[in-house]
């Protein structure tokens, strides 16, 4: 394949003939821009993985590994959509900015949690708790039920 039909494929083939004839003239002046690049996506990949030996939960949308069994405190925790699982950590998401927000149990600051991977909000993690009854809350994350999944390990 000649030079000028690499750089000028995005011209009709009548044109190209004349490029890359041997006898046709040297082509005077810059070339026309080339057409936009088509970008393809590659699979995405996670943050971080979780052990394959261990339960785990994962975002219901995309699969993402989100926490592991053993980080889970409380079952009885209610989001902002229905029930939510109170955990010490999680992996692959992203936090918002902190906002006070009136909860079920008082006054917060909690910024919203969402899946890095698909960027869908999961629940919200607590920066701040204003009741002294409620401070084991901060830097613990809430995860709705509807936005995980069980993922291997489980009977």
């Amino acid at each position: 394949m000649c030079v000028a039909r690499v750089l000028t494929a995005h011209r009709p083939l009548q044109a190209l003939g004349s490029l890359c004839s041997p006898w046709a003239a040297p082509r005077v002046g810059p070339l026309p821009p080339a057409p936009a690049m088509v970008r393809i996506s590659k699979p995405k990949t996670f943050q971080a993985y979780l052990d394959d030996c261990h339960r785990r939960y994962s975002c219901a949308h995309c699969r993402a590994h989100l926490a592991n069994h053993d980080d889970l405190i409380s079952k009885s925790f209610q989001g902002s959509q229905g029930r939510a699982y109170l955990f010490n950590s999680v992996v692959n998401v992203g936090c918002g900015p902190a906002e006070e927000r009136v909860l079920l149990t008082g006054l917060h600051a909690v910024a919203d949690i969402h899946c890095e991977n698909c960027k869908t909000t999961l629940g919200w993690k607590y920066e701040q708790a204003f009741e002294s009854s409620q401070k084991y809350k901060e830097g613990k994350y809430i995860i709705e039920l509807n936005h995980m999944i069980k993922d291997n390990g489980w009977d």
